[in-house]
This record gives C-alpha cells, sequence and structure tokens, in this order.
C-alpha cells in the first residue's frame, strides 16, 4: 500500500510538472529554444477593456497572442513538421517541394521541369506567346532607347535547379503542350539581337563535366552557392564587351570548406521548413575562397542596376561589388530597392526618381532566372519606357482619365467598402493602382507614340537636366560645393542638384562659383549625420554599436554618434575624403579680409559654440577680463595662430 501511494505521489508530480511545466516557459523562458525561421507577423498581448471584451476583439487578439505565445510552441511546431515530412514526404510550405534523396526545390522549379508552370500565369498557349512577344520587343526599344545615351540594357538567366539536378525531382507526368519561358525568350532575343546570357545550359555542361570541385546549387537550397562567382565572371566580362571597356576582374584563392554561416545561406529552403532535426548531407560539398577585384588605370567601374530576383543576393555575398562598382543597388522584383554595402540597406523603389536612377547607370542587368521569366519584368521595362519617352504630365492625364472611367465602373466600385472608407482613402488608393497597373500593361496602347516595330523617337523633356545631374555627380569639388548648399539652403541634395541643373542649362550663375561659406566644421558635421543614418539601417551595425554602449556605459545615440564621427575622420585621414576643398576655399575667402574683420567673424563663430563660451568664461573669470575682453583675445589668438600656420592670409 505504501509502494502504491509513492508511486501515485510521483505520478502525480509528474503529470504537474507536464500540465504546468509549457506555463512556465512561456513566462519564465527556462529554456533557450532555438527560433523558427521566416516571416512572422508579431502578434502583440491586448489589453482587456469592457468594449474590446463585449466586441469580441480581445478574445481574437489574446487566441492569435496565446498562438504564438505558448511554452515550446517552437519544439511542437518542429515536431509536427518533421511528422509530416517523415512519414508523408509533405511540408506545410506548399511552395517546397520535397524531392528525392533529401532535396528540397521550389514549387516553380518543379512545375518548370513539367511543363505546367506557364498555366499559373497564362490560362493558353496563345496568350503566353503574345505576352512574352510583346515583352521582348518593348525589351528591345528600350534598349534601343538607353543606346541614345550610352547605357547598355542585358538579360541574365542564372540556372534551374530543376533542369540542373533532375534526378533528384519528384517523379510527375511532363505536359508537352506548353511553352518554356527560358527557351522562347532565348529564341526572341536572338530574333532581336538582344544580349542575354542563359546560364542553364551552361552549368548542365560544368556538371556533366565534373569541372568543378563543389556542387553547382545545394540539395536543399533554393539557390546557387559558391558557383555564382563563376557566373558572375562571366557576366562582368560580357557586360565590359558591350560597351568595349574594361570591368575589374575576379581573383578566387584557395577553396576551402564553407563556414557553418554560409551553409545558412545554402540550406535556405530546409531551414524554412523548420524541421526537428536536419536532412543528410552526405556527399555534398560545399566549398568556397575568398575572391578579390583586380583593376588597374584601365580598369572602370560601372554604375550598374540590377532588376530582378533574389539569385543575386548570393553572388553579392561571395563577390565584393563595392570594388566592381562605383554604385549598384538592386531593385527586388521591381518592388524594394536594396543598395549599400552587400545591399544592407532598403527603401521602395516607389521612393526613388525613377528617370534620374536611369540616367546615372551605365548598366541595367535584368536578373533573373528561367522559372521567373513567365511573369515578365513585374513592370519594370514597361514603366522605364514610359518615363523615358513620355512626359511626366502626360502619363499623369492619361491615369487620372483612366481613374475617372473606373469611378463610373460599377464593378470596380463594388469592390470597394465606401461605408468603412468614409474619407475615401482607400477608393483613391485602389483607383491610382488599377489605373496604373491598366497602362503598365499595354503602353503602346495608352501612348502611340511607343507602337510599332521601331525604337520610340519621342523623350521626356526632363532627360537634359537629369545628364546635366549625372555630370555634376562625376565632379568631386562641385558636389562638395552643392553639399554645403544644402546646409545654407536647408534643402536636399537632389533639390540642389536640380536647382543647380537648371542653372547650367539657362545659363545662369552656378551656386557652385557661390561664395562658400560654410564652415569644414559644419560640413563634416553633415557627414557625420549621412553616416548615422548609413549605420542605422544596417542590423549588425546597430548591434554592433548597443554591444559597444553597454561596455562603455554610454547611450545609444552617444556611441552612434562616436562610431559615426570615428569613420568620417578615418577617411579624411586615409584621403578618401577630401577637404582640401575647405583650405582653398578659405584661404580665397580670407585673402582680401583685415586682420580685425578676421577677429570679429571669429567672435561670432565662437559665441555659436556653447562650449567655446563656458570655456571663455571661466578663463574671463580666472583672468579678472569682462566677457567680451576674453572673447576678443581668445578669438585673436585663434587668427595669429591660423596666419602662422598658412591657413589664413591677410593683406
Amino acid at each position: 500500500m505504501k509502494k502504491k501511494t509513492i508511486y501515485d505521489i510521483v505520478l502525480f508530480a509528474l503529470l504537474g510538472i507536464l500540465a504546468f511545466l509549457p506555463m512556465a516557459q512561456e513566462h519564465l523562458h527556462l529554456f533557450d529554444l532555438k527560433q523558427l525561421v521566416g516571416v512572422m507577423v508579431e502578434a502583440k498581448k491586448p489589453e482587456l477593456t469592457k468594449e474590446n471584451y463585449v466586441s469580441g476583439q480581445y478574445q481574437q487578439q489574446m487566441e492569435a497572442y496565446a498562438r504564438q505565445n505558448f511554452g515550446f510552441h517552437e519544439s511542437i511546431i518542429r515536431l509536427y513538421n518533421q511528422y509530416l515530412y517523415d512519414f508523408y514526404r509533405k511540408t506545410y510550405n506548399e511552395e517546397i517541394i520535397p524531392g528525392r534523396d533529401g532535396w528540397f526545390y521550389y514549387q516553380q522549379n518543379v512545375n518548370d521541369y513539367y511543363g505546367t508552370e506557364m498555366y499559373r500565369w497564362q490560362p493558353t498557349v496563345e496568350k503566353a506567346c503574345a505576352t512574352y512577344d510583346r515583352e521582348a520587343r518593348l525589351m528591345w526599344k528600350l534598349r534601343g532607347v538607353l543606346h541614345d545615351y550610352d547605357k547598355e540594357f542585358l538579360m541574365f538567366m542564372a540556372p534551374e535547379k530543376g533542369f540542373l539536378y533532375p534526378e533528384h525531382l519528384p517523379k510527375r507526368q511532363i505536359d508537352t503542350t506548353t511553352i518554356n519561358a527560358r527557351l522562347y525568350y532565348s529564341q526572341k532575343f536572338d530574333e532581336y539581337d538582344f544580349p542575354y546570357i542563359e546560364m542553364t545550359k551552361w552549368f548542365q555542361a560544368i556538371k556533366e563535366a565534373d569541372t568543378v570541385p563543389y556542387i553547382l546549387i545545394p540539395q536543399s537550397g533554393a539557390h546557387w552557392s559558391f558557383s555564382s562567382v563563376i557566373a558572375a565572371d562571366s557576366l562582368f566580362r560580357f557586360m565590359g564587351s558591350l560597351k568595349n571597356e574594361k570591368l575589374g576582374t575576379l581573383k578566387i584563392g584557395p577553396l576551402r570548406e564553407s563556414s557553418e554561416q554560409t551553409k545558412i545561406g545554402d540550406y535556405d529552403l530546409e531551414n524554412t521548413l523548420n524541421l526537428w532535426r536536419t536532412v543528410s548531407h552526405k556527399g555534398e560539398k560545399l566549398l568556397d575562397a575568398e575572391v578579390t577585384v583586380i583593376s588597374d588605370s584601365t580598369t572602370v567601374k560601372p554604375n550598374v542596376l540590377f532588376v530582378g530576383n533574389s539569385y543575386l543576393f548570393r553572388m553579392n555575398y561571395f563577390v565584393p561589388f563595392e570594388d566592381m562598382f562605383s554604385y549598384t543597388d538592386y531593385w527586388f522584383y521591381n518592388s524594394t530597392a536594396y543598395y549599400g554595402e552587400h545591399y544592407a540597406l532598403k527603401r521602395s523603389v516607389w521612393e526613388i526618381d525613377f528617370l534620374q536612377r536611369l540616367m546615372d547607370a551605365d548598366y541595367i542587368v535584368w536578373f533573373t532566372t528561367g522559372n521567373q521569366m513567365y511573369k515578365v519584368s513585374y513592370g519594370f521595362v514597361e514603366r522605364a519606357l514610359m518615363t523615358l519617352c513620355v512626359s511626366d504630365d502626360r502619363v499623369n492625364d492619361v491615369r487620372n482619365q483612366l481613374m475617372d472611367s473606373l469611378r463610373h465602373d460599377s464593378t470596380f466600385m463594388s469592390t470597394i467598402d465606401t461605408l468603412s472608407d468614409t474619407k475615401g482613402v482607400e477608393l483613391r488608393k485602389q483607383l491610382w493602382q488599377q489605373s496604373n497597373n491598366l497602362i503598365t500593361r499595354n503602353p503602346e496602347y495608352y501612348f502611340p507614340e511607343l507602337a510599332g516595330d521601331s525604337i520610340p523617337t519621342a523623350r521626356n523633356p526632363k532627360i537634359p537636366e537629369y545628364l546635366v545631374i549625372k555630370n555634376i555627380k562625376k565632379d568631386d569639388d562641385w558636389m562638395i560645393s552643392l553639399q554645403c548648399q544644402t546646409i545654407i539652403h536647408n534643402a536636399t541634395l537632389d533639390n540642389i542638384l536640380k536647382m543647380e541643373a537648371q542653372n547650367v542649362l539657362n545659363g545662369w550663375p552656378l551656386m557652385r562659383d557661390e561664395q562658400n561659406v560654410v564652415s569644414k566644421e559644419n560640413y563634416v558635421n553633415s557627414l557625420v549625420a549621412d553616416m548615422k543614418l548609413e549605420l542605422q539601417g544596417k542590423p549588425v551595425s546597430v548591434q554592433a554599436i548597443k554591444d559597444k554602449a553597454t561596455a562603455t556605459g554610454k547611450t545609444f545615440e552617444e556611441q552612434l554618434e562616436a562610431d559615426a564621427r570615428w569613420i568620417i575622420n578615418d577617411r579624411i585621414n586615409r584621403g578618401v575624403i577630401d577637404l582640401n576643398f575647405f583650405a582653398e576655399e578659405e584661404q580665397k575667402r580670407n585673402i582680401e579680409k583685415t586682420m580685425e574683420e578676421l577677429v570679429r567673424d571669429m567672435e561670432q563663430e565662437l559665441l555659436e559654440k556653447p562650449a567655446s563660451v563656458q570655456s571663455i568664461k571661466e578663463k574671463a573669470s580666472a583672468n579678472g577680463r569682462t566677457f567680451e575682453e576674453q572673447l576678443h583675445v581668445d578669438a585673436q589668438w585663434i587668427i595669429n595662430d591660423k596666419i602662422n600656420r598658412g591657413i589664413i592670409r591677410v593683406e
């Protein structure tokens, strides 16, 4: 009887632990669990009020919060996903398809190999051919227009995993009645003599010849890995050949086993599935090496705009784009623009002056894969052609006419909830979006100057202004002068550049030639402010600054200021930022000034600095002088010191 009682107690204790352990984990976080991978909208814990309880809103929000935060929910989800995969070879993510031998593919890779991907985007072969014919024709026209401004537009198609490793695909029946977008576009590009690189066939040859010691596309990854470097080398050489210029060349160091951090990107499909255990990667070689750019006095560093899908991110991971290009950004699906070092910063493409970006670029590369070609260009080619060939006012007039027409369309208006949209905000948004979609789908219909089988001759009247701006950006001294004007006029650099471009086009006096009244200190402070914004846009930098702030006992803002100032000072010391302009300007301004004027200006400058004012007050008290007397003495000493060091001269 006693033994049974002990068993009962132990069993009851175990049941109690099992019952309350998830609650303890939820509130106390007893175990450090591996976080789930993927995008998840955080459900915040709702606040209980009478109103939201009666309406049922509190219960709905609390249920959503509980689903995300109950104890051990990460482990339970991983266990369930592992169960689906082990017993049924299924995944909860319909976009990821398990293949054979532990391989994973995107659904579009599988569909494209078996000939069914076309039907996801086009209802019939006839409709698909008409769409692809139109897109190829518009791409050819866009290239012709860009050629007038010495710009090159080309297509790059990265290799398709399904066609490169078909032996691991799940078994299905091939549909031979459809068309393959990659092959169809390749044929059209040949007809138009449009420059393109199609990598699938080349990578198939590399695989068959077994000429590289590493896998070309990882078995549980969506993208290529280090093989992207050999493709990058081909792309850069091809770009240079189109404009008869020499870009940098890539130098590949000794091969080494990929780090665990690199493998996270190589196994992105597997990681997204959130399985309990990893799949077997036996026999899979993942190697990489250090890649550097070799250049000389004959090498050019072009300005390049990439538009397309996620394959470029992996190439950028291994190849130092900042050493190859003077500037580059990546318009991901023509929606989000990534820029900065390793594309760490981002913004919406709609926040960018589209015409200026086209004019600034030396090359525009449509970067995609064959299975993405079914979606055509996501509106980029159409918008670029309209932007270059049609005035903004004309595009707005057509869009406004379409919006007015849609307001009288009962079918369209029935989709808008006018009762909840009392201010018409949602209506205006939907009208603009729908009218813009109509224009983008068929720009040749709405703008006859774009129609026909020849290169359009009409041009946006703003192009001359933007070409002047591009030339201004090449002159470092001119840009420094205009940067100073942004401080004087409290205006953005973009606005100042447009004002200066109009000065050039109309023969008006240039801001570049105006007397520069911005001090070197103020200019450096503006550079520091820009650097702070850049650092705040990099998650890795933000975390590093937080760690340093904790270690040094500073606030985040203080450490951010210190780091940004250190970077700018380091660039000044290394000659990356040249401040000789200010020394020359200061000499020009001061050469005709008298000693009295110089001292008076310095007094005013000291008065604008709180730290200097406090110091002068303390020295005045210690020396038995009035504040004004000490101010004059300090200003005079500073001016004499600058004269002795040759910084300023007086008549």
